[in-house]
């Protein structure tokens, strides 16, 4: 027996020698002062330290657990403080979101400053620090200045990013650049419709490539200067280090994405940060939902947008439409008090959102049309109505519409007729149910778990100090080679020429026979004078 438990120490012992002989060191930089992005790279981070590797994450959103061995964070939480101050409704109604990323740059370049100013992570990239990394694992949205800590540590870089690619990263992997299709959550989403007309096409076009063109020569030196500020001339240029990314994982899973072509160093990743085990609802809530026979609503634009930045008017039609409801309504509400509340409506200010998805006498979810959100009104079983403001939320709330799952309606036009209506026949309705049901066990139904699938491939561009193998040639590509513009230009020029000289001489023989036709009839004339 004795033998046998010396033996089985031995054998553990080994295993962890093993394990850690495999374990690497990886440099996160999560930039988005933003929960619902932040949520998705922490499964990630989580996962590969419970793999062994040791961590060093750049976080706004620190998970602050002194138990939690092998993981560093430096602690950028003050963005919050010094986020956008925007009110995006407004913004939805008055602007276009392609339009705001010019207003916002200064302050994107404003922060990229102050993260390469935190003294935590100066002492990390100073030039005798000897801190030393195998892999660079960085948010990839708006802040490709932090590329450069991968040439500063000489590894290879894996990009993130919690929705679909934006478009300047389109360009810069490779992938076609399609200037009307559905997934370009950067545009407007009546801009890039199911068939959109010969003008809206012109109008993407246009303000597509003018997005890239501003992004690459305008946008990224600008970050370009910020790295050489704090580690040097010598940082190669940014948009080269962003065409050779080694991966990029982007949260969009086929059955809720519009697709297209994507080359193969994009990986798609989902439901990173939906919770196997639900934490309990508090008492009173828990209480509050059980003894909702009828069934409850429960509504939550997010936290980027707030139900406070509704306007009076709209917040008006919201309460004269809950009032309406046989249902309890809980409402995410972040002040103390709503003037005019009807009886039937719980206002809170925080909201265990996916216990409360979780609960059985749910009828229907309003929110604003989230990605993270969506997914877990998907993992739940839960119908949406959903009322996008910003970014990619149109893209996902016409997606669950197009399979039958949910409601749109329009955030900057509500009425109390159309919520009234759209809530009754969603919750009334149990094919609503069955169809999110449907895409539930679609998003199962795969080879491979997609979080050990990242984690997989994360390992794989460790072993192999890159993954070059992956790297698509159309990202070295000038952008008028990847589509042939320049060939269709080139037989456009020759038709158009070839159409002009053949007119002409058509024209010069028309005019040459003209002549000698009036002429003559001319001679004709004089003969008969005679």
């Amino acid at each position: 027996m004795t033998r046998k438990i010396i033996a089985l120490a031995a054998l553990i012992f080994l295993v962890s020698i093993l394990h850690c002989g495999n374990a690497s060191r990886i440099l996160c930089v999560f930039p988005s002062a933003s929960v619902s992005h932040q949520v998705v790279f922490r499964g990630l981070t989580m996962a590969l330290r419970e793999r062994g590797h040791e961590l060093v994450v750049v976080t706004t959103s620190p998970v602050r657990d002194p138990n939690l061995k092998n993981y560093t964070e430096i602690d950028i939480s003050f963005l919050y403080e010094q986020n956008f101050t925007t009110n995006y409704i407004e913004l939805r109604r008055n602007a276009r979101w392609i339009d705001w990323f010019w207003d916002v740059s200064p302050i994107l370049h404003l922060f990229g400053e102050k993260i390469f100013g935190h003294p935590e992570l100066k002492k990390i990239y100073a030039p005798n620090s000897g801190e030393k990394f195998d892999l660079m694992l960085m948010e990839t949205l708006y802040w490709p200045t932090f590329l450069a800590l991968g040439k500063r540590f000489d590894v290879p870089i894996i990009g993130i990013t919690s929705l679909g690619l934006a478009l300047n990263l389109q360009y810069s992997v490779g992938n076609p650049v399609l200037t009307s299709h559905q997934s370009n959550w950067d545009l407007p989403i009546k801009e890039t419709s199911d068939s959109p007309t010969l003008l809206e096409r012109l109008r993407n076009f246009y303000d597509v490539w003018k997005y890239i063109y501003y992004y690459n020569t305008e946008f990224m030196p600008a970050q370009h200067s910020i790295a050489k500020k704090y580690l040097g001339n010598e940082i190669p240029e940014l948009g080269e280090i962003e065409r050779n990314l080694s991966l990029i994982f982007t949260n969009q899973q086929e059955p809720i994405s519009y697709l297209r072509p994507t080359v193969p160093n994009v990986i798609q990743i989902g439901n990173f940060h939906v919770a196997k085990n639900i934490k309990p609802l508090p008492k009173d809530l828990q209480k509050t939902l059980d003894e909702a026979k009828q069934g409850f609503i429960y509504v939550s634009l997010g936290s980027n947008v707030k139900s406070t930045m509704l306007d009076r008017k709209t917040r008006s039609e919201f309460i004269a439409a809950f009032s309406k409801l046989p249902y309890t309504v809980i409402w995410k509400f972040e002040d103390d008090f709503l003037p005019g509340k009807p009886d039937n409506v719980i206002i809170i200010k925080w909201a265990p959102q996916q216990a409360i998805l979780a609960h059985p006498n749910l009828k229907v979810f309003v929110y604003q049309g989230g990605l993270q959100s969506t997914e877990e009104a998907i993992s739940h079983g839960v119908p949406v109505i959903g009322f996008p403001v910003m970014a990619d939320q149109d893209l996902n709330v016409n997606k669950m519409v197009s399979l039958g799952a949910g409601k749109k309606l329009e955030i900057t036009d509500v009425k109390k007729a159309d919520l009234l209506e759209a809530i009754l026949s969603v919750a009334g309705d149990s094919s609503y149910k069955q169809r999110v049901l449907n895409v539930r066990d679609l998003l199962k139904d795969r080879p491979y778990d997609s979080l050990k699938n990242a984690v997989w491939w994360t390992e794989h561009v460790i072993r192999y100090k890159g993954a070059p193998h992956l790297h698509s040639s159309t990202a070295d590509d000038p952008w008028y080679q990847r589509s042939d513009m320049d060939i269709i230009f080139l037989i456009a020029a020759v038709f158009v020429i070839s159409l002009m000289s053949v007119s002409a001489v058509l024209y010069k023989f028309l005019f040459y026979t003209m002549n000698i036709f009036v002429n003559q009839q001319l001679v004709h004339k004089k003969e008969k004078l005679k």
